[in-house]
């Protein structure tokens, strides 16, 4: 049975975002674990001005997966992408694992830093940068989990 393009579109959309996505306070806890990790000697005031600068992890990924959706349909023929939506536990994470794949594209690199600096002022300011090295770590640790478990991220 064929599956309706729109409800492709919702089923990819909701693995990525459970996979991606979190509660606000964990996400803001983890930020400053971040900074905190990487400029140990960082002021408590400047942790929280960085913190509010990164945008909420939801917002950047829901326009990325829009975008890894609309890719994945032009590139994949129509029986695969229907089999990745079954359902299954192997074929959710082999979705999450093609996206974590299109994020580490060219293209997508220049994509996240383009958000990026539509959010900090210029891209050699250093909460900027911190804010997009956040970012990238957050990735890398949704890939290692994913590699590890296929679980979301807690």
């Amino acid at each position: 049975m064929e599956m309706e393009e729109t409800k492709i579109r919702e089923y990819i959309h909701a693995v990525i975002m459970k996979k991606c996505t979190h509660d606000e306070s964990a996400r803001q806890n983890a930020i400053g674990e971040y900074i905190a990790m990487t400029m140990p000697n960082i002021d408590e005031r400047s942790v929280n001005n960085i913190k509010l600068m990164i945008p909420t992890i939801a917002e950047l990924y829901d326009k990325w997966a829009v975008m890894f959706i609309d890719r994945l349909l032009e590139t994949v023929p129509r029986n695969q992408i229907e089999e990745l939506c079954s359902g299954t536990t192997e074929n959710d994470s082999a979705l999450v694992l093609v996206y974590i794949m299109f994020m580490e594209s060219e293209r997508m690199e220049k994509q996240i830093a383009e958000d990026i600096s539509a959010y900090a002022p210029t891209q050699n300011d250093e909460q900027g940068n911190i804010a997009s090295e956040y970012i990238r770590a957050k990735l890398s640790q949704i890939a290692a989990d994913q590699d590890k478990k296929g679980n979301p991220i807690q």
